[in-house]
């Protein structure tokens, strides 16, 4: 179930669309983008890798989505208590909230987002 991170212009949700397309996997950057065709609704997915490996090293490392709820939105995936895999998902919840706030802040041209210098998340107690 998607629930609202954040709530944005419709041109700051542009911007930042417009951001993560100049700066996919393939252009450097950590971003692969998918659009609804005919609708104003995007999947960013958000790869983690240190920018010295290959193209083949990069993982997903989790996604958000523009105006899939309404327009202006950037919506994620809710946490599901009740999943397996829940401490660690808490954890890549927390880096793709992270990534939104920076691309909201800083996604203009000349800016460069690295997964380097994004700063440490402590992981979730796993007990």
């Amino acid at each position: 179930m998607h629930v609202v991170y954040r709530e944005v212009s419709v041109e700051d949700a542009h911007r930042i669309l417009d951001y993560c397309r100049r700066n996919t996997i393939k252009e450097g950057g950590l971003f692969e983008v998918y659009s609804t065709p005919g609708q104003d609704v995007h999947m960013v997915i958000v790869n983690s890798c240190p920018e010295d490996e290959p193209l083949e090293k990069f993982r997903p490392l989790g996604a958000f989505y523009l105006n899939y709820l309404n327009p202006g939105t950037i919506s994620i995936e809710e946490d599901d208590p009740h999943f397996d895999g829940a401490h660690e998902r808490k954890y890549h919840v927390a880096a793709i909230r992270q990534v939104i706030d920076l691309l909201y802040k800083y996604a203009h041209p000349g800016f460069k987002l690295s997964y380097n210098d994004l700063p440490a998340i402590p992981r979730p107690d796993k007990s």
